[in-house]
């Protein structure tokens, strides 16, 4: 009897089929290259699609935020006869009545959404980037006026609490700025004697509520007083201020000394009670506006040295953003919280210098005694006062640092 070779036991993979399922696995291997090409290309667009449309946000939100926040000053009627002879107290210009027509915002430049988007894109790689040379031809530094003002929901005055002149070296990227003390005594053109930060609401109740106006106000008070020549404006509103802070996930400062005020007011017009550690803190949109403003336990010096080192912080961290996410709910949050006089191609100039610039290129000084001595009216009001000349002077010799 022949020997017969083992059975092995069947293999399921070779069972019969159905014609439909051998067609389809037949269909899967003559097109094994395909399948492969479509997974990769999946795979590919899945999360280039994710980034495109966080990229497309940020675009809404730059496109959103220019209507909004582009605004130019009304001309200026003020004549600036230059800096002040020392020694004495006569304005650099004659008073004038200046006109302050209602502002809307500006559309100068229209960019489209493309536009946006390949500007954001330049700016951020450095490829195409708007050049300031391009931007401000013939010029080799700006004037910038920031303005911190809070806009209560309730109405009442708008003081800007926050006047810094800035200069910027379009070049090098080297700014200095200049912070007056919020109760400076000065002239305000078309109106009279007056503290600093009241030229904003002067301005604004004149105009019928037009920030545009207001800015106007300050800077012609500036030019009036000083004899300085402001270039452009940042406005920026306080509550908006904390949404910004927050949209960058918060900023870190080294807290120099624990700040005790048993009287931080609060929105209700009432107090609270505010402790801040020394140390580094982390802190959110809120505790940096309240470190910003406390003014209790310290002198109104020591605060703006306080709201340096918050800018400071906000400037590091507002360059460290990695998150496209991130980055479009900042620009949203500025959009309610800033005004400005630059075009969208300058905002983009001004960005791609302040990639470029360190900390170390940032210098900010104030205006303190013994400059400026603080004391009372002949109608008990709280002021600082001092002899213009010498403060135009300093302010001066200060933003000069910054020129080539």
């Amino acid at each position: 009897m022949s020997e017969q070779s083992p059975v092995s036991p069947p293999d399921p993979t070779d069972r019969p089929r159905h014609p439909l399922v051998h067609a389809i696995l037949a269909t899967m291997r003559r097109h094994k290259l395909r399948t492969i090409v479509l997974t990769l290309l999946v795979a590919f667009l899945i999360p280039t699609t994710i980034l495109g449309v966080s990229a497309w946000r940020i675009v809404e939100a730059i496109d959103r935020a220019q209507d909004q926040v582009v605004v130019d000053l009304p001309e200026s009627t003020i004549e600036t006869a230059g800096i002040l002879t020392a020694g004495t107290a006569t304005p650099v210009a004659s008073p004038v009545s200046v006109a302050t027509p209602a502002s809307t915002p500006t559309t100068a430049t229209d960019p489209s959404s493309l536009d946006i988007a390949l500007g954001v894109i330049g700016t951020g790689s450095g490829v195409n980037a708007p050049d300031p040379a391009t931007v401000w031809p013939g010029k080799t530094f700006l004037n910038i006026l920031l303005l911190g003002v809070d806009t209560r929901t309730d109405g009442g005055d708008q003081n800007a609490d926050v006047i810094i002149i800035a200069r910027l070296n379009l070049a090098t990227g080297t700014m200095s700025s200049v912070s007056l003390p919020r109760d400076l005594l000065v002239e305000i053109p078309g109106y009279g004697a007056g503290k600093i930060n009241g030229a904003y609401n002067v301005g604004v109740t004149e105009s019928q509520d037009d920030k545009a106006a207001g800015v106007a106000k300050v800077r012609d008070t500036i030019a009036y007083n000083f004899g300085i020549e402001i270039d452009e404006y940042v406005l920026i509103d306080f509550q908006g201020f904390e949404q910004v802070i927050d949209a960058v996930g918060g900023i870190d400062i080294d807290v120099p000394e624990a700040i005790h005020d048993e009287e931080y007011p609060t929105e209700d017009y009432g107090t609270e009670v505010l402790d801040i550690a020394a140390g580094y803190q982390h802190m959110d949109g809120e505790l940096a506006l309240k470190y910003a403003r406390t003014r209790h336990g310290d002198s109104d010096d020591q605060r703006r040295e306080r709201q340096q080192l918050v800018m400071y912080a906000l400037f590091e961290k507002a360059k460290s953003i990695g998150s496209l996410t991130k980055a479009a709910q900042s620009i949203a949050a500025l959009s309610g919280a800033v005004q400005t006089s630059l075009h969208f191609d300058e905002q983009l100039a001004l960005a791609r210098i302040a990639l470029d610039t360190d900390r170390s290129q940032i210098a900010m000084a104030s205006v303190v005694s013994p400059l400026v001595e603080g004391g009372t009216t002949a109608d008990g009001l709280w002021v600082y006062q001092g002899d213009p000349a010498a403060i135009a002077a300093y302010i001066e010799d200060v933003l000069a640092t910054a020129e080539p």
